[in-house]
């Protein structure tokens, strides 16, 4: 990537999980990939290389949280290739039972779900599960953390998100900042500087980022003595809302060219 490269949040638990889900390989069937309906090129950005000879269905999750009318078009794009469903909280099972059958008559699939952190996957693969709690045992696969869960037909690998290794873009690092999937507390000062103008972009908003928690921190009381704006504060609350949903819906990627390069490199 011709972008400039920052340090990417890559802890320890995660390059276990991806050392995991290589020893798993041979036998997974099909492979589900969560991404954020937000930003479905930046939580495509993850080794999907691990998964190249799989079968694979897309689910933008959080759906509820994007612009509705771009979420048609990133679902029409996906679906040129792949099945692909849009999901929220409110989605039920048999949505995503059923898609999974349009790809396999297997009788017993297993399926590995993956993501970036916070994209919904544990979520995901609890509505799978049928909300059943994850069981725990001396039963193959369960090993070395690996668990292996069989619910009604469908066996599924419970792995944590996978992001890229080492390094990835300030736009890509932008974009997860502002859907939750990096902690905010642990963001270099210019990649809140990146990610508020892709906001505004996405928002139409005018003004600067310091304009902006100037104006939020009034509003939310964020106040030190003498009636100055907490600029600390404030910009941590702004950015956790907006990751929540919690100042409107907003997707930051529109570039389909962008995610099939990304997809097809990963």
């Amino acid at each position: 990537m011709s972008e400039e490269k920052v340090s990417a949040w890559y802890p320890g638990h995660v390059q276990k999980a991806k050392r995991q889900i290589k020893e798993n390989l041979k036998k997974i069937d099909i492979v589900i990939i969560v991404l954020d309906a937000r930003a479905p090129v930046a939580t495509t950005s993850f080794e999907l290389k691990l998964f190249k000879d799989k079968t694979k269905i897309f689910l933008l999750n959080k759906s509820d949280l994007s612009n509705e009318q771009i979420n048609k078009l990133w679902l029409e794009e996906i679906s040129r290739e792949f099945p692909t469903l849009l999901v929220n909280k409110d989605t039920q099972r048999k949505e995503i039972i059923s898609t999974i059958k349009k790809v396999t008559t297997m009788e017993n699939p297993h399926i590995a779900v993956v993501g970036v952190p916070n994209v919904g996957k544990s979520t995901i693969i609890n509505k799978i599960l049928g909300r059943h709690k994850a069981k725990t045992g001396a039963q193959p696969g369960i090993t070395r953390g690996v668990q292996w869960v069989n619910v009604e037909g469908v066996t599924v690998l419970d792995s944590p998100g996978i992001l890229y290794s080492e390094i990835f873009s300030k736009e890509i690092a932008a974009k997860l900042l502002l859907i939750g999937s990096l902690p905010i507390e642990n963001v270099p000062d210019d990649i809140y500087e990146v990610a508020f103008d892709i906001y505004k972009s996405a928002s139409n908003l005018n003004g600067d980022l310091y304009t902006t928690l100037e104006e939020f921190g009034r509003k939310r009381g964020l106040l030190k003595k003498g009636g100055i704006v907490d600029l600390e504060r404030a910009r941590f609350l702004f950015f956790k809302d907006l990751s929540e949903g919690k100042l409107g819906r907003f997707t930051y990627d529109t570039d389909f060219a962008k995610f099939w390069e990304v997809l097809r490199n990963g």
